[in-house]
């Protein structure tokens, strides 16, 4: 199935995800207060961006199951997210319109799936968006498998994305996306995986940048 070559073609970029410092030290309980609420408030950012095109997607679609998924992604599930980025950012009196600005690589992932979603076909579109799916339920699944949870102060965070909460949206996208793979043109398809693997690195840079707390160099 093309979602299986997709993430095969992906394992490299997602075995560097595990990899980064921002994971292990999130499943010790280590990892520094300041890069974990850089991180929620990015995170916070992007899901706003998010929300709105899962919303543009449920647009594409002729059926409404198809269109009820997006629609799920947009307000559903993200509560959830938002609610947990909340009660972090209150415990120093913030909240997720704290006014934090945007940085580069946030601003790129927003960007880059907007443009994924508006100006490709549906069939690279839903490639482009399932790697955030998949790559937050396999890594919280990761996380979850090798945390310390006793004292850890990320402990809720790890517990909701290391539950299956999010699997049954991730699965559902996953059969959209190879039952599109089986209806275009192998050049297609192997855009389809291009589109997938940019996706898991944009993933990396994310984590990566939130560890470094990047800022606008002017």
């Amino acid at each position: 199935m093309w979602s299986d070559d997709a993430w095969q073609a992906a394992g490299p970029v997602y075995r560097e995800i595990l990899a980064l410092p921002f994971i292990s030290e999130l499943a010790a309980g280590t990892l520094p207060a300041a890069k974990f609420r850089y991180y929620i408030e990015q995170d916070s950012l992007y899901l706003k961006e998010y929300g709105r095109v899962m919303a543009v997607m449920a647009s594409r679609f002729g059926d409404a199951g198809s269109s009820r998924l997006f629609l799920d992604c947009a307000m559903e599930n993200l509560d959830s997210e938002r609610a947990l980025q909340e009660s972090y950012l209150k415990k120093d009196g913030l909240s997720a319109s704290c006014g934090a600005r945007i940085s580069p690589t946030c601003l790129l992932c927003s960007s880059h799936l907007w443009r994924q979603v508006v100006a490709e076909p549906i069939e690279i579109a839903l490639a482009s968006v399932l790697p955030c799916f998949t790559v937050y339920s396999e890594a919280g699944r990761h996380i979850a498998g090798h945390a310390v949870l006793d004292g850890n102060p990320y402990r809720d965070w790890i517990s909701l994305y290391g539950s299956s909460s999010f699997d049954g949206a991730t699965d559902r996208l996953v059969v959209l996306c190879n039952e599109a793979a089986m209806e275009v043109s192998p050049s297609v398809r192997d855009r389809m995986t291009e589109a997938f693997v940019s996706g898991v690195r944009l993933e990396w840079m994310f984590w990566n940048s939130a560890y470094n707390m990047e800022d606008w160099k002017i």
